[in-house]
């Protein structure tokens, strides 16, 4: 049956917001603690990176193991969310890299320290945030948008939950892609509109 679910692609020429997770590994040794008392001694973590769409749909989803480097799943959440369609990225400062400007354009911050760049593009923004400020490049690339994702993660935690179930791997990945449909099925249903008071 999960081979039969699949999340949305892309329709019209758009940005895709990513970002990732960490969701814990709810484990034997773990339940132990929990009941008898005592330290947990290795706590277990998979990361799970989405890709969301302006209307606040999970379009992409990858999950990994706490090690991986969220730069190397940005492609792959491009590709899963038609990258014919994705017209800019929107991420965080951990998907950052001179790699990362080769087949799509981001609007990423380079971390506060970084001063060169081989990339135009990822040496233009270094550039103009070292002459005008993190602020004004916030707003001239209209950054804001980038917190739908936080806001999508703080959704799935609160309601599909912040631990995995399952232990094994694949059950794991189903869970997470299960998770990810489910919640856009509540998105479908309506989201609240937000209206400013005067």
């Amino acid at each position: 049956m999960l081979k039969r679910i699949k999340l949305p692609s892309l329709v019209e020429n758009e940005y895709l917001v990513i970002d990732s997770t960490g969701i814990k590994v709810y484990g034997e040794s773990e339940w132990l603690v929990f009941k008898h008392g005592g330290e947990v001694k290795r706590r277990v973590w998979r990361k799970l990176h989405i890709g969301i769409s302006k209307e606040g749909l999970i379009v992409s989803r990858i999950m990994s193991n706490h090690f991986t480097d969220d730069r190397r799943c940005l492609e792959p959440l491009i590709e899963q969310a038609n990258q014919e369609k994705v017209g800019e990225v929107l991420a965080d400062r951990g998907y950052d890299g001179n790699n990362t400007y080769g087949f799509i354009k981001p609007t990423i911050p380079p971390p506060k320290n970084a001063k060169k760049a081989t990339e135009k593009h990822r040496s233009d923004t270094i550039n103009y945030i070292k002459e005008k400020g993190y602020h004004a490049w916030y707003n001239k690339n209209k950054y804001g948008r980038r917190e739908i994702v936080e806001n999508t993660i703080y959704r799935y935690k609160s309601i599909i939950g912040a631990k995995l179930r399952f232990r094994k791997w694949d059950n794991q990945d189903a869970e997470t892609l299960l998770g990810c449909h489910m919640l856009n099925k509540m998105t479908n249903l309506g989201m609240p509109k937000s209206v400013k008071l005067s």
